[in-house]
């Protein structure tokens, strides 16, 4: 009798771990699947996605800290992860070129706002293969990096009423065609923006957008509650016009120091030996590099950090 009764409340005990867990693995196969229907899996939906809600990429974070995920990484993540140029917008399918398309893409349901004006700023990348932190976008197609940085500080300014054009030629590709190595960067992107300035006359300012290396400790601020990237701006003095280049980046600087002085790390100029010195800087006065972050920011902290500035340099261009 007491035996029975001892197997009476085993099977009950085992029954009750059994229905848990059939509980817990049907909680976990519905949120991987609700998960799913969320996310996007290309750079184009993850950039329009992340515009509208500045908090979309935790909805990574929360599925790759999912059991169910952990234990089927292996199966789930199968795509290779594409660059902006191979997958990100389209651009010469969709023709998005311009800011009325772009506030578009941010907001489909949103009222499209046009600006009837010329380009005032040019933004390009010249290393763009530098990429920011994004172990939870693996798998998804998902590279966020300096292009991306571009196209959602194209979408930024046009909030302020300025007009922003986005390199879309690719960088490697000229490389590879014309057997260059990666450190003749800047000779190709040269090529670009000389185009770029020959078409576009009323440029106000143009930014080749970098990211830095340093630990994310000297990378990162809080601002207003928020983790942001801290920018850092570089200056070639191998030219003889560099002192112009200078004195713009220090009006920008200095409107951003005002503001958020802890988002800044300031200005470096660079010349000498072993040093790039121009970074084709020489072709326009109103040329400056900016580092955004390094490579252990997140592309919201990026995003965080573009939302600060989109109008310190609506204002300064305004002003010009």
């Amino acid at each position: 009798m007491q035996k029975a009764r001892l197997k009476k409340k085993r099977r009950f005990k085992y029954r009750l771990i059994g229905y848990a867990f059939i509980i817990f693995l049907g909680y976990e196969l519905s949120f991987n699947i609700i998960m799913n229907l969320k996310l996007v899996s290309n750079n184009e939906s993850f950039v329009k996605a992340l515009l509208i809600d500045s908090n979309y990429h935790m909805l990574y974070e929360k599925k790759a800290s999912n059991l169910f995920t952990k234990a089927f990484s292996k199966i789930l993540n199968v795509n290779e992860p594409e660059t902006m140029l191979e997958n990100i917008f389209h651009l010469k399918e969709s023709k998005i070129k311009n800011t009325k398309e772009m506030a578009y893409v941010s907001n489909p349901n949103a009222e499209v706002k046009e600006i009837d004006k010329e380009p005032e700023v040019y933004l390009y990348n010249t290393h763009q293969g530098e990429t920011y932190e994004g172990k939870a976008l693996e798998g998804y197609n998902i590279t966020p990096g300096v292009m991306m940085a571009s196209y959602i500080f194209q979408n930024k300014l046009a909030d302020y009423n300025v007009k922003a054009l986005v390199m879309e030629d690719n960088i490697t590709d000229y490389l590879n065609l014309n057997n260059m190595k990666y450190s003749k960067s800047y000779n190709a992107s040269r090529k670009f923006l000389k185009e770029a300035l020959e078409n576009n006359q009323d440029l106000k300012l143009i930014i080749d957008i970098h990211r830095d290396s340093v630990p994310k400790d000297k990378s990162t601020t809080i601002i207003n509650g928020k983790p942001c990237a801290k920018i850092l701006f570089v200056i070639g003095e191998e030219y003889e016009t560099y002192e112009e280049n200078l004195k713009m980046t220090n009006i920008i600087n200095d409107k951003i120091k005002e503001k958020y002085p802890d988002l800044t790390r300031g200005i470096i100029t660079k010349g000498g030996k072993g040093s790039n010195g121009i970074y084709n800087q020489d072709l326009s006065p109103k040329i400056t590099l900016m580092e955004i972050g390094s490579h252990q920011n997140k592309i919201d902290e990026v995003l965080n950090t573009i939302d600060l500035i989109a109008p310190i340099i609506g204002e300064y261009i305004n002003e010009t």
